[in-house]
């Protein structure tokens, strides 16, 4: 302050204590409203799971000594940043795929980006596929400038990476994360990136367009790709329903003697949408009960017009919730054979917690209660045949090949079953690849 006349000072020094006596009590009411605000979000996220979440046993996971773990963790957090971490590493001890948790949009939604990286779940583990753009760590010697070796993560910030990846990638825009990986022969490195400067964070549902039905014949089979059961997702039909659509493909296809149902890559949606379609299919009724006390009934009665032909269903390892279940359910009425590899093992409902901060939980809710009836969560549908991807041919061929391989692969089973000539692949891998998804034409 030397250019300052000392007349002055001292009225700066008064306006400086002023100014601290100002604000001590507004930004100790602003803490005790953040601790109050984090104390009923963490709570009110915590027990909704505690009274309505299933599978605490079947994963292991001891809610108690979670909430003991986490809770002080979050109500001491200093910012809205540190309390979302907190609450997304609670939320993420349930390897569950219905499993989600979408932070608040008003706090972080500008503030928060997800890394750049591209993954794939092989066998129920992640790998890693390619790094973020503006980073080059160093591969192991034995795999640098290897584009194939697809090492497997398995933790990301020191977390098991097993079923969290998607909630525990995000984070305040331009932070440091870790993810740590193993490589083919076993070794393990960690590696640091860098979440992007600006936010990238996903929308909370994903339009597919027009790809997410095609349709067509080969011969006397039908081709019915059917990517979700979500209107939200789907193209709608005339009169605002997914049902209109899919009864109208299915009609094209009556006169068929066979039909090849592709469910890869079906992430499931609503029982309202998949099973009035499904009741064309199904020459007799079936039912299953969901919930914990007495149970909430699902039941199908066949309806006309009837669709006569023999069914295949092919599924994969993103086939979830109700894109498993429309083969479940054609498979438990003896209508299709199912071919593909292990599904997600999501079979109830979901429920969703609101969080008074507007942060959102969802998560499984419903399971299966039927007397007889084997459940399968976690463990995926049972499979007439499998062929499944492994990651030994990611690293043999590239994703995008092996994807084309073991479509086809599938494909070929589903023409056996049918008792049609395998020179009939061409054409049915064709109508395949109008769903750039099926053989992975994003990918590289």
């Amino acid at each position: 302050m030397n250019n300052i006349p000392s007349s002055i000072c001292p009225l700066l020094k008064v306006a400086f204590f002023l100014m601290a006596a100002i604000a001590a009590p507004v930004l100790a009411r602003q803490q005790a409203d953040d601790e109050a605000l984090f104390k009923e979000t963490f709570d009110t996220h915590w027990e909704n799971l505690r009274d309505n979440y299933p599978y605490f046993e079947l994963y292991g996971v001891d809610w108690e000594a979670e909430r003991a773990e986490h809770r002080p963790l979050a109500l001491a957090a200093e910012s809205v940043d540190e309390f979302a971490w907190e609450l997304a590493k609670l939320i993420a001890t349930l390897p569950d795929p219905h499993v989600s948790f979408v932070p608040s949009m008003t706090t972080v939604s500008e503030r928060w980006s997800v890394p750049e990286i591209n993954t794939v779940t092989i066998e129920r583990r992640p790998y890693l596929m390619e790094w973020p753009r503006d980073a080059s760590p160093a591969p192991p010697d034995p795999f640098a400038g290897d584009p194939l070796a697809y090492p497997e993560i398995v933790t990301l910030q020191g977390e098991p990476a097993v079923g969290a990846i998607a909630i525990l990638a995000g984070g305040p825009l331009g932070t440091s994360f870790e993810i740590g990986m193993r490589w083919p022969d076993g070794q393990e490195t960690v590696h640091e990136f860098k979440r992007p400067d600006t936010t990238n964070l996903p929308p909370p549902t994903s339009h597919l367009g027009d790809s997410w039905l095609v349709t067509g014949r080969v011969g006397p089979i039908g081709y019915m790709r059917i990517r979700t059961f979500s209107p939200e997702m789907a193209t709608l039909g005339p009169d605002g329903k997914i049902t209109t659509m899919l009864r109208a493909a299915l009609a094209e296809l009556k006169d068929t003697e066979g039909l090849v149902l592709d469910l890869q890559g079906n992430g499931g949606g609503l029982v309202a949408a998949s099973d009035p379609f499904l009741r064309h299919l199904i020459k007799r009724t079936i039912s299953y009960r969901w919930g914990n006390s007495g149970g909430k009934s699902r039941r199908l009665t066949p309806n006309k017009p009837h669709y006569g032909g023999r069914i295949v269903a092919i599924v994969d390892r993103r086939s979830a919730s109700g894109g498993e279940w429309a083969a479940r359910i054609l498979r438990d009425a003896d209508r299709a054979v199912v071919v593909g590899e292990r599904t997600a093992g999501a079979e109830a409902a979901v429920l969703t917690s609101e969080g008074p901060d507007g942060s959102v939980v969802s998560y499984s809710g419903w399971p299966m209660i039927e007397p007889g009836v084997t459940s399968f969560q976690e463990v995926g549908i049972e499979l007439d045949y499998e062929l499944p991807l492994t990651i030994e041919d990611l690293r043999s061929f590239g994703y995008k090949a092996a994807m084309k391989r073991i479509t086809r692969a599938r494909l070929a089973k589903a023409l056996e079953v049918l008792d049609r000539p395998q020179q009939d692949i061409d054409a049915l891998m064709e109508l395949a690849s109008e769903s750039d998804d099926v053989l992975g034409a994003a990918k590289k």
